[in-house]
């Protein structure tokens, strides 16, 4: 046996030589280490520790690193500072680190740890120093394996010992079936097993794994409760994984994204079983069968089928997932190399940068669903992707993530010699990789950023979601163009509608209601339903039905678009979307809905947005189609909301009970609500109807030295009132204005909105420096509206510029009168008014001419561009 297990460390002994002047032990103390490992009192010597996050043989290209790299040898340095005051060889020192543990006495006397989240448990203060401690124990388990200096191995052995020797003196449930009442049960956290996998559950394997030798070699452990020295025991240790293995397969909800969250904890703890065969049967069924509660590898996979997915929820959420999934599929490929998971599941991999495509110029994120306007970058998640890209191979991820944390570093936004702050929240410890995992040096390359590859278009499937941009712009942050649309149900989403955002100055000025304080009122009947965003609510009553916590929207279908998400733009100067929406949970009467909204760039720092939203009634509950209504709402930020006609103010009287008509429907938590939540509204003033054209514009003095204004022209020949109203604030705005009132307007259309839509036309600018659209009139015959036409002066020039929009992609639109033919979806024609030059766009149709000028797409297509 002796010499089977030497063997099987053989091929530590020339790692030894070489560490040997850095480990400062003797080579005889290091071998009987070794030898320790295979031989010691029963424990598997078919297990080769430490094995989760890093194996002896990858010690010394670590320690080169450190020796050679200068950021490496400052994180080393930075986490020698965080632990060293706790790390000792004195027994005096060892007590005090243990007694930064928040022990309690139980029933019998015995040294155990709180309870939380429970009446009468642990406060947030003892939580605070209990995570505290046990990511101390996992820095300490860090520093033993490269150092092999025992008072690290003390260190990290103390608190394991004394957190496993709590844990088996506390009672766990591990026999109850999983029901609703018991699928989040836990073992400190009674009732939030979730929070406590990441929390405690993922970390002890890994102080385990990283001192196996230290604790195998027979070093004494203090021991809190006898304030004596005493041996590791390993059978308990074995016995809290194996309890932690089964929270996590028997806990938690594979519909969400619970499950993911909770790998690490299964991985680590099955990793950590000094059984190889159990191991590997759990690694192997984690990665190909679902259990009742967990979902497997390949479920996961299977979200980011296609190139850009990412994980279904809120982007809050969702990025949280697609860091933990490239962490587990990193992790994985440490345990067995030969899975390849990052060849088999690329996009997987590549998921992190999906997210970058789906940014406004100034680097703002969508707000959809419960997520935020902004999140951090994960410099390094984007480190580890790295690494496993080079390691397969992936040479086009490889490019990308290494240009891009070059780029990062080279512009001080991103310090690879700094570690990442600690969080004593429910989140998986993984801080310490950065010195052990990262690429020891990026590429000199840095020219291309991420940022730059940002499409002109994008997708996202399950938020109904398509993007459009148009960033070639001067200065493209502050005078580029994107909107998106999207809705759709989704875990964390909202019942939106068929919900937009407009960009303008830098800023996101369209802007989503957000979301409020879980669980509150505003939350629940404002923030979640239609009227926080910026849509349609057909008949007074658009809501939700099924799907999750009851906010279950039929998704949001893409109808037509141009550019397709992630091809090729036809023309530098235009883009378009249609997308439709089926309003089949309305309150009253089903509803139809359609937006198509386009981007036009009429200058280096000038263009607008069409939007054109089409409503009808679709099924008839009360009443007759005749007493169907139908209101456009938007929200954007600033101080005040002005209408206008023909530049000319417009009389406006208080009408504070006009959105009152749903506010006593029953309120049952995250089951019943409150539909559309337009209850809400303060400062309530309406127009007269009126057929004639409106302005209605904003003005957001507070974000910059100048003020900035978003103007919507509604040209005539509609009959609409207009309502302004202040709704409640966005946490999605800019700083000056996330907790201030949003101005808002709501236009009503008696009737449907169908053959005749709402149309706005949409443009921002600072200052003093005048909006180029002059003036927007409808194009219409005997079926009803075909399109617009808009005047445009940007100051160099005039524009005459034709949007022209068909039903259908086999329709026709004839004017004689603008020597005007279209056969198609989609068009626009614009004219320089002086030289008589211009632009034929054709987003999707078949034909397009212009007083002789004629454009056909190219054989199979049906978009196409040219000048004249």
């Amino acid at each position: 046996m002796f010499s089977n297990a030497l063997g099987k460390h053989s091929s530590l002994i020339e790692l030894v030589k070489l560490v040997r002047v850095f480990l400062k032990q003797p080579l005889n103390q290091i071998l009987i280490g070794i030898v320790l490992i295979g031989i010691s009192s029963g424990k598997s010597a078919a297990v080769e520790r430490p094995s989760i996050w890093v194996k002896n043989t990858d010690r010394a290209k670590i320690l080169d690193k450190i020796n050679t790299q200068p950021w490496a040898s400052s994180l080393f340095t930075e986490l020698k500072q965080r632990v060293d005051p706790l790390a000792s060889e004195s027994l005096k020192a060892r007590k005090t680190l243990v007694q930064q543990l928040p022990f309690v006495l139980s029933q019998k006397q015995i040294s155990v740890l709180p309870r939380f989240q429970v009446k009468g448990g642990g406060t947030e203060e003892q939580w605070e120093r209990l995570s505290k401690t046990v990511l101390d124990g996992v820095d300490c388990g860090v520093l033993y394996y490269l150092t092999q200096e025992d008072k690290y191995g003390n260190c990290a052995a103390d608190v394991l010992h004394n957190v496993v020797f709590a844990l088996k003196h506390m009672p766990v449930d591990i026999t109850t079936p999983t029901n609703k009442a018991t699928r989040n049960a836990g073992w400190l956290f009674p009732n939030n097993h979730l929070f406590e996998t990441r929390g405690i559950g993922a970390q002890l394997p890994i102080i385990y794994d990283l001192i196996y030798p230290y604790i195998a070699a027979q070093n004494k452990v203090y021991n809190y409760t006898s304030n004596q020295l005493t041996a590791f025991d390993f059978v308990d240790a074995q016995d809290v994984f194996k309890t932690y293995l089964w929270l996590a397969l028997n806990r938690g909800d594979k519909k969400s994204n619970w499950s993911v969250i909770e790998s690490p904890s299964l991985l680590h703890n099955a990793l950590a079983l000094d059984n190889p065969q159990q191991t590997k049967q759990y690694i192997t069924q984690y990665l190909s069968t679902d259990s009742q509660y967990q979902m497997s590898f390949n479920t996961l996979a299977s979200h980011y089928k296609n190139a850009g997915d990412i994980w279904p929820e809120s982007l809050n959420y969702s990025k949280r997932v697609g860091e933990v999934s490239i962490y587990i599929l990193a992790l994985l490929e440490r345990y067995d190399s030969t899975l390849e998971l990052a060849n088999k599941y690329p996009n997987l991999l590549g998921n992190y940068k999906s997210y970058y495509n789906l940014q406004f110029p100034n680097d703002d994120y969508p707000f959809i669903g419960d997520g935020d306007r902004q999140y951090e970058i994960n410099y390094p998640i984007l480190e580890m992707s790295l690494s496993v890209a080079r390691k397969n191979k992936n040479s086009l991820l490889t490019n990308d993530y290494d240009e891009y944390l070059a780029s990062s570093v080279k512009k001080d936004l991103y310090d690879r010699g700094e570690l990442s702050p600690r969080f004593y929240g429910g989140r998986v410890y993984t801080t310490p990789l950065q010195l052990l995992w990262n690429e020891a040096s990026l590429t000199n390359k840095t020219s291309r950023t991420i940022n730059s590859q940002r499409p002109r278009t994008a997708a996202l499937d399950y938020a109904g979601m398509v993007i459009q941009r148009n960033t070639s712009f001067k200065d493209s942050t502050k005078n580029g163009l994107m909107a998106y649309v999207a809705g759709a149900s989704y875990i964390h989403g909202h019942a939106s509608g068929m919900d937009m955002e407009l960009y303008g100055q830098g800023h996101v000025l369209g802007i989503d209601g957000g979301k409020g304080i879980y669980k509150t009122n505003t939350h629940e009947n404002y923030y979640r339903l239609f009227a926080a965003h910026n849509t349609v609510i057909s008949n007074g009553s658009s809501g939700s039905e099924k799907r999750w916590v009851n906010l279950g929207i039929k998704k949001v279908q893409q109808v037509a678009m141009e550019p397709l998400p992630n091809q090729p733009a036809v023309s530098p100067n235009h883009s378009f979307s249609i997308s439709s929406f089926w309003d089949k949970f309305n309150l009253v009467s089903q509803a139809e809905h359609e937006r198509t909204l386009a981007l036009i760039k009429v200058s280096d720092t000038q263009g607008y947005y069409v939007d054109i939203f089409r409503a009808k009634a679709r099924k008839r509950k009360f009443g007759t189609y005749g007493m169907q209504y139908h209101d456009y709402v938007y929200h954007n930020i600033g101080e005040n909301v002005a209408v206008t006609s023909e530049a000319k103010p417009v009389s406006l009287k208080s009408n504070n009970r006009r959105y009152l008509n749903n506010d006593d429907l029953p309120w049952v938590q995250n089951k019943h609500y409150r539909h559309p939540g337009w209850h809400f509204f303060k400062d309530v003033k309406s127009t007269q109807v009126s057929s004639r054209q409106h302005e209605i514009t904003f003005t957001a003095s507070k974000l910059g030295d100048e003020p900035i204004y978003m103007r919507a022209i509604s040209p005539s020949n509609i009959a609409l009132d207009f309502t302004t109203v202040m709704a409640p604030p966005s946490v999605g705005a800019p700083l000056p204005y996330q907790d201030k009132p949003l101005p808002t307007f709501i236009a009503r259309k008696q009737g449907d909105a169908w053959q005749n839509p709402f149309v706005f036309v949409y443009e921002s600018t600072t200052g003093n420096a005048g909006f180029a659209v002059k003036s927007v009139e409808r194009l219409m015959d005997k079926r009803g509206f075909n399109g617009l036409k808009i005047k445009v002066d940007t100051g160099a020039t005039t524009l005459t510029q034709y949007v022209i929009l068909n039903r259908k992609l086999n329709s026709s639109y004839r004017n004689d009168k603008e020597k005007i033919y279209f056969k198609g979806h989609f068009a626009v024609i614009s004219v320089d008014d002086q030289t008589q030059k211009g632009e034929l766009y054709m987003g999707s149709g078949y034909e397009l001419s212009y007083g002789g000028k004629r454009l056909y797409p190219n054989r199979g297509a049906t978009a196409g561009y040219k000048t004249f």
